[in-house]
């Protein structure tokens, strides 16, 4: 089967077009993001993997009450079956949004939970390092031990004591 953002992104392309033609990025972005947060839960994932309703009525079922065209867009993606597909439609989307408005997203997975002068440092270091704006999305996971993972797209800094300590012991036994 065809990777998931591979079939996602034309889908988002379409959308971010679209959005970008008629001034609606913001509002399509949101649509996007929330009908991906429902579509991510159990209850409704089940729903879509039932054989009982079709996708397109499942869409049907709340087209009333979304903006036309947005509830056309989700119709179209209904009548393919790739309704699964919107969170990583949804992920595709903002990635072109924030290509063309030159921002870039990092994950940062700290040990523990930093002050906001750190936070403010590491977003300007990142800034200057790619040469964009930086949106910083942070989590905490005490298995790192001390340190910092960062991803900005494809890039991974790993400047984390467990990562430090799984370099050492590659090192160590090769």
């Amino acid at each position: 089967m065809a990777n998931v953002s591979v079939i996602a992104k034309p889908y988002a392309k379409a959308a971010f077009e679209f959005a970008n033609e008629h001034n609606a990025i913001e509002q399509w972005s949101n649509e996007l993001g929330a009908f991906a947060g429902i579509v991510e839960t159990d209850a409704v994932a089940n729903i879509i993997a039932s054989p009982m309703l079709s996708q397109s009525e499942i869409v049907a079922t709340v087209k009333d009450q979304l903006n036309q065209k947005f509830a056309n867009f989700l119709s179209l993606i209904a009548k393919n079956k790739k309704l699964e597909l919107l969170p990583s439609i949804a992920l595709q989307f903002e990635n072109i949004k924030n290509a063309q408005s030159n921002n870039k997203f990092a994950n940062v997975t700290l040990a523990y939970k930093a002050s906001a002068e750190l936070l403010e440092n590491i977003k300007l270091s990142l800034e200057k390092k790619f040469g964009c704006s930086i949106e910083l999305d942070v989590k905490i996971d005490e298995s790192l031990i001390g340190g910092a993972i960062i991803r900005v797209g494809d890039t991974v800094i790993d400047d984390s004591v467990s990562g430090r300590l799984e370099k050492m012991k590659n090192i160590l036994l090769s």
